[in-house]
This record gives structure tokens, sequence and C-alpha cells, in this order.
């Protein structure tokens, strides 16, 4: 339940999983990959009228520099075919401009693409990657609702819950040229033409793990409505100048404060490694530490995301997230005993879907 879970009206538009960790590197420097799981469960095709983007921060301001638009058109034959617009500068936040098509024409589903710049993309239907016991999750999101402690000791044994489903991976694998070398911030998002109002509507943003799932932001501190639909540079809005002690508001606020009730409530809040002297204190470094909500990845490094243990370089489709997001809420080592399911070792990296 990284992203899964909270459904949009249409679940083709819904975010699973967004990750970002370093390819196949060749002569010219390392590459990176960049991509986005929609349709969770059964990992139904993409909606032709939507957009599917990667956003990319090369300056730190958390405002993106670069941004992948994949659309999914269906010629007149039934044919869907994947085309992949690439908008820089002030295009980048921009629904509305239009950016340079990097995909050759009728480009297809379902298979590796070649693309302007030395860009590699795949999209079509995967195995999903991502694996947890959904009680643990849900006794997570109840905990912060509730200010309590939860004992997930009492739901063993674990399981997969997402084990044999199905998504839909849009993945590019990306140069050095284009990226650089020094870390950026990465997240993705879908979108839809709202008619109605003449507009683009964004219906999703995904980076880090949960962060919509586990905190209520329409009824809690932050009153942000559809947190959705936001831009990462809302996340720091209402963070104090002396975060430990001084009043919040906002999303910072709100993920500061539910944390800090799980912490208080389960006696956690000094425990080692951080071992801090109060559970406003341990929500400080913890809304510090999620927030905004992006990935930072440096191309050419290994990524990891286990911030708990003070990494958070990326995140790939291995390891562990759902537990290690779940360390950051109880400020205990957690682990829920599960192990990845099938991965390739070449590009796209995800594993073709299960048999039905």
């Amino acid at each position: 339940m990284s992203h899964h879970f909270d459904y949009p009206q249409d679940e083709t538009l819904d975010i699973s999983d967004a990750y970002c960790f370093a390819g196949a590197g060749d002569r010219r420097g390392p590459r990176s990959v960049f991509g986005v799981n929609t349709s969770p469960t059964y990992g139904k095709p993409w909606n032709p009228s939507a957009y599917y983007e990667l956003k990319i921060d090369t300056d730190g301001d958390y405002v993106e520099d670069i941004t992948y638009r994949a659309t999914f058109p269906i010629g007149s034959d039934g044919t869907r075919y994947v085309q992949v617009a690439e908008l820089t500068g002030a295009a980048a936040t921009n629904r509305s401009a239009s950016g340079r098509i990097i995909t050759p024409p009728n480009a297809p589903v379902g298979e590796v693409v070649e693309c302007h710049h030395g860009i590699k993309l795949f999209a079509g239907q995967r195995r999903d990657p991502f694996y947890n016991f959904i009680p643990f999750p849900v006794a997570t999101t109840k905990a912060l609702a509730t200010g309590t402690f939860p004992d997930y000791d009492a739901l063993r044994p674990a399981s997969d819950s997402f084990a044999n489903t199905s998504v839909r991976s849009y993945v590019l694998e990306l140069p050095v040229e284009l990226t650089g070398r020094r870390p950026v911030h990465y997240w993705a998002s879908t979108a839809y033409f709202d008619t109605g109002h003449n507009t683009w509507v964004q219906v999703q943003r995904a980076a880090e793990p949960n962060m919509t799932t586990f905190f209520d932001f329409a009824n809690g501190l932050a009153h942000v409505a559809d947190y959705n639909a936001t831009v990462p540079t809302i996340d720091l809005e209402g963070r104090p100048a002396h975060p430990a002690a001084d009043p919040a508001s906002g999303i910072w606020g709100q993920v500061r404060g539910n944390i800090a009730a799980v912490v208080e409530a389960g006696g956690t809040w000094g425990n080692r490694p951080h071992r801090f002297p109060t559970a406003l204190a341990y929500g400080a470094w913890a809304a510090d530490t999620l927030l905004p909500n992006v990935l930072t990845f440096t191309p050419g490094t290994v990524a990891n995301w286990d911030p708990w243990f003070d990494v958070s370089n990326g995140k790939g489709v291995m390891e562990d997230i759902a537990s290690n997001i779940i360390k950051m809420v109880v400020n205990q080592d957690f682990s829920s005993g599960l192990e990845p399911g099938p991965l390739l070792d070449y590009f796209p990296y995800l594993a073709p879907p299960p048999a039905s």
C-alpha cells in the first residue's frame, strides 16, 4: 500500500508507486530509472485522455525543471500507442504546454522503445513489485488517526497481500547528460482535462510511500481538502522556526503531530538510534525527514529508501518500503518478514505480469 488504495474515481489514474534508481550505465556514464505504476491489482490500460507524468527537480527548489508526460492514444484500428513529451523550464509546470515529442511515431506499448537523447522507454503491464501485508498499514493508519500505538505482532503471521497482482508501468531510463550528477528530486503525477471547467486537474501525486494513505490531511490539522492535487512546495508550509517545540500547522504540522502522538503512546521517542528528548522532537525530525514528499536521488549511486536508518536515496522496486515507513511512524525497527517477488536484471527491470 505504498500509494495503493487512495482511490480516485478512475482507477487507471490511481498511482500505486513511484520509484527511481540506478540503471545500467554505459560508456557515457550512469543512467537513472524513473517510473510510475498505475492501475493497481488488475493493471487496466491507461486512460487515453489523461496525462501520466514523471517530474524531476534539478536545482533543489522542489519545482519540476523537467517533465516527461506520457499519453496513450488509440489508433483507428484499436491499437494503443505511447507518446512521451519532454517539457523543460517553465513549460515543465504547465499542463497546457506541448513540449518536444521524444518517442518515434506510433511507439508501441509492451515493448522497449529507443527515444531521442538516448532515453529508453517501456510502458506496459507488469507484475506489481510492491509487497506488504495489508493489516500492517491499516493498523498504522488507525494509530496515526487515534494517537495510539499499534500492536503488529498480534497481526502476524504476515503474507503478501499483493502477490500475483498487476499494474501498468511507465518507465524511463535517462542518461547522465539529462539528469546531471548532482542530487535530483523526483515525483510522479496523473491528471485529466475537466471539460466543464476547461482546465487540467491533477488526480494524484506520489513519491514516498503511504503519505496519502496514512495521513488524513482533509480532516486533520492540515485542512487540505485534496492533498493529491497539490505540489511539493506546500509540504513545508506551517513549519515553525523551532520545529521541536513551537506550534505548527499545515501538512508539516500534521505529520509532526500525528507521529508524535504515536510515539508518545508507545513511549518510543527516546529509542536508539535517535534518542529524542520529547515525542514532539521526534515528530519534528520525522516530518523533516519525510517532507517535502519527493524522492531525492544521486545519479550513479545505489538507491535505498530507509530513512529511519538515515538512508534516503531514491527508492527501488525490491526493498521493503512498507516496513521502512512504519519504522518512521513508531520509532522502532520493524520488518514484515516478506520477500520481494521476481524482477528482471535489465530494463525495464519489472517482471512480466503473472499468468491470468
